[in-house]
């Protein structure tokens, strides 16, 4: 489903190439490594980084989270997993720096992506 999800972003031109790859080797990623064993389980996640991805080189910004829903999310057993994992695949690609709510909303998709392990 993300593989059509991306290319239908792709051919309306909502995300770009480079963008497209991108996403498509994170999900390269997490199905070698075994962290999703289908890609189903990360289509949030992915089309969450996809828009991300675009918005950062555009320089738009999203709303932070509301507090008490970063609180919950930085109390989860997955949390510190979350991390740990978006900086594995930050290390994917170098010059993609995104904005700190940008990460908050990583966060909270890769741990609901985690609990479906």
């Amino acid at each position: 489903m993300i593989r059509e999800k991306l290319t239908i972003l792709l051919s309306s031109e909502v995300i770009d190439q480079e963008t497209h790859d991108y996403v498509l080797g994170v999900l390269d990623y997490l199905l070698k490594n075994d962290i999703i064993e289908g890609e189903e389980k990360a289509d949030v996640f992915l089309t969450h980084l996809a828009m991300a991805d675009m918005r950062r080189k555009k320089s738009e910004t999203i709303n932070d989270l509301e507090s008490f829903i970063r609180a919950e999310i930085e109390s989860d057993a997955k949390f510190l997993h979350s991390k740990e994992l978006w900086q594995d695949l930050q290390k994917m690609t170098s010059d993609k720096q995104f904005d700190d709510a940008e990460l908050d909303y990583f966060y909270l998709h890769i741990i609901n992506m985690l609990r479906e392990e």
